[in-house]
């Protein structure tokens, strides 16, 4: 078999090549679709609650906010977003890898690594601070309240799903479609307590050698 390929586009089925792009502009377009629900409902909540009771901050209160609330909450949650994203696009690349590799322990063990819900609590308490903050202004016109609200909210709903969906590779819209379909069916859960069992075996025989020299 030549391994070594003569031409960059000698196997290149255009129609295959056509419809991959298709797919994920398609996934593209559903995951931009996701926050947008959500959007509404807080775009609403703002409309209904705060902007028809004319409910705002005084004008001394939006400058401290200004000032001081949004630059040190985004501050702060721009530093943990980059965190995060950086830890699970680690891992999916670890999992593509490992899918390319064949190296079924790597992937058995990233395959439910999650990021801790006390994270997400973090990250929403840090969104909600700023998108609170906008909500609070006193805008001259409905339309540029709705403007700013809406796009500040659908870019942090957008960054939650961005994550949940890079977060697990293995379902949902964005799936490494690569994967070997029997590491599907083994349940990483029960692999790893066979797997540990057989580690402490493998332990407590060496120990007992160990002991009885």
């Amino acid at each position: 078999m030549d391994i070594f390929k003569k031409n960059r586009y000698s196997k290149i089925n255009l129609r295959e090549s056509f419809y991959s792009k298709l797919e994920i502009t398609i996934k593209c377009l559903m995951l931009l679709s996701l926050p947008i629900p959500f959007t509404v409902v807080i775009s609403l909540i703002w409309y209904h609650f705060l902007y028809k009771n004319d409910i705002h901050f005084n004008d001394k209160l939006e400058s401290i906010v200004t000032a001081a609330w949004i630059p040190t909450f985004g501050i702060l949650y721009s530093l943990l977003a980059a965190i995060i994203i950086s830890t699970v696009w680690t891992e999916y690349k670890a999992m593509r890898v490992a899918v390319k590799k064949y190296d079924f322990e790597t992937f058995i063990d990233l395959q439910d690594e999650e990021m801790s819900p006390l994270v997400h609590i973090l990250m929403l308490v840090l969104s909600g601070s700023i998108l609170a903050a906008f909500m609070g202004f006193k805008y001259p016109d409905v339309i540029s309240g709705m403007m700013l609200i809406s796009s500040t909210s659908y870019l942090f709903l957008l960054m939650f799903f961005v994550v949940r969906e890079i977060d697990d590779p293995c379902s949902g819209i964005w799936i490494i479609k690569s994967i070997h379909p029997e590491w599907l069916k083994i349940e990483a859960k029960e692999w790893r307590k066979i797997r540990t069992k057989k580690a402490r075996e493998e332990f407590q025989e060496q120990f007992k050698k160990q002991m009885d020299k």
